[in-house]
């Protein structure tokens, strides 16, 4: 009963047009901090989905380290735990890359034939193939920013050495001794990212030989959560090993992105209670006009809590069409921009042309539930002032 007095009183035709138009008014406000919420959360989804998609190329599932004997049987052991989709042995180490012209430190990794498997940078070279061995050669997979560094222009012809101190060998005075070097054809060269600016791809044998280490981790790409597949392994693998997912090893990146979004999500949180606070003046004034409408209905037996309700509920009809309308247009804008990309981003600025948008149920319900909460307490405050209980 109370939602019907409610209705009829907002869209009453013997209402004074000055209140409409404030309650209008009263709409648009809450229309638009709505919306800006969508949007603003969505775009920050869609750049948080393509940096994690960049880490999905370059930082496996799981990490697992501190092996003591990495054998191959471990490795087909690993294989059978569920949700385990591929292992692959790796070789990490710091060396210094020679060109004929210059040369850098970079980050070598030495890996086996699953590596691509697991890690599918293969699909980011944009100059010769993913082969790491060709014929009797053993080749490497430098990035661009490696080639640019190394003036390297093009793979045909070219070879850079790799010099690095095997701990096994080091001199007491000089390390002379312990300095190794391997020799490689550049088999193709990488687009890189942030996360692997100057990195050199060599096959496994080739770093273990360089770094005098053998088997040092194993990467592992899952078919089901990290997290799930990391507790299998806990209770299949031995004490001392070190098992890190993705998450975990960027850890700190994704907390303060998660961190930008929700303080992003706060600011307009604050922008929509000031705008709510229009609905109070609509309120009053619907209260006002209406009082005698109120004395009929406390002559038929209503009680004030009745006519309280019946303008808490006006409260909560002029913020719910406000707030629907700012969904609406807030999920069509980031609809269109998925789809077309209407709003484009600086050339060369980023891996891609237009702003990344990501629409979440999660987000909607959120802002859904927050602006029917500042609504209803809006109302509550404006009803409950103006109408006493005596």
């Amino acid at each position: 009963m109370q939602w019907f007095f409610a209705r009829r009183y907002l869209f009453s035709r013997s209402s004074h047009s000055v209140i409409n138009i404030i309650a209008g008014v009263s709409l648009v406000s809450v229309a638009i901090p709505v919306a800006a919420m969508v949007i603003l959360l969505s775009v920050f989804n869609g750049f948080e989905s393509l940096i994690k998609g960049m880490y999905a190329t370059t930082d496996a599932d799981i990490e697992i380290s501190r092996i003591e004997e990495p054998t191959e049987e471990l490795r087909r052991e690993i294989l059978t735990i569920e949700g385990v989709e591929s292992a692959s042995f790796v070789v990490e180490g710091e060396a210094l890359v020679r060109s004929e012209r210059r040369e850098t430190a970079v980050t070598v990794r030495g890996v086996d034939e699953n590596y691509f498997s697991v890690l599918p940078i293969d699909r980011n070279i944009v100059q010769g193939s993913a082969e790491l061995i060709v014929g009797d050669r053993e080749c490497a997979l430098i990035t661009r920013d490696v080639a640019q560094l190394l003036t390297i222009y093009t793979v045909a012809g070219t070879d850079i050495t790799l010099l690095a101190i095997s701990g096994s060998n080091i001199g007491s005075i000089l390390p002379i001794s312990g300095i190794r070097s391997e020799q490689l054809a550049v088999g193709g060269i990488i687009q890189g990212s942030q996360q692997i600016k100057r990195v050199v791809i060599t096959p496994l044998h080739t770093a273990a030989r360089l770094f005098g280490v053998g088997k040092s981790k194993l990467y592992l790409r899952c078919s089901d959560t990290p997290e799930k597949v990391k507790a299998s392994l806990q209770n299949t693998l031995p004490e001392g090993v070190k098992i890190t997912t993705r998450a975990e090893k960027n850890a700190a990146f994704y907390h303060i992105m998660q961190y930008e979004k929700w303080a992003v999500f706060f600011v307009a949180l604050l922008v929509l209670i000031i705008a709510s606070l229009s609905i109070i003046g609509t309120v009053i004034m619907l209260i006002v006009e209406k009082r005698d409408q109120q004395q009929t209905l406390l002559s038929i037996g209503a009680d004030r809590g009745f006519i309280r309700g019946i303008f808490v509920r006006e409260g909560l009809l002029i913020s719910g069409i406000g707030g629907a309308a700012g969904l609406v247009i807030g999920i069509a804008v980031v609809l269109i921009q998925h789809y077309f990309g209407v709003i484009s981003l600086p050339t060369g600025s980023f891996l891609v042309d237009s702003y990344p948008v990501e629409l979440k149920l999660t987000d909607i319900v959120t802002i859904f539930i927050t602006f029917v909460a500042i609504a209803w307490s809006v109302s509550q405050i404006a009803a409950n002032t103006m109408i006493k209980r005596r």
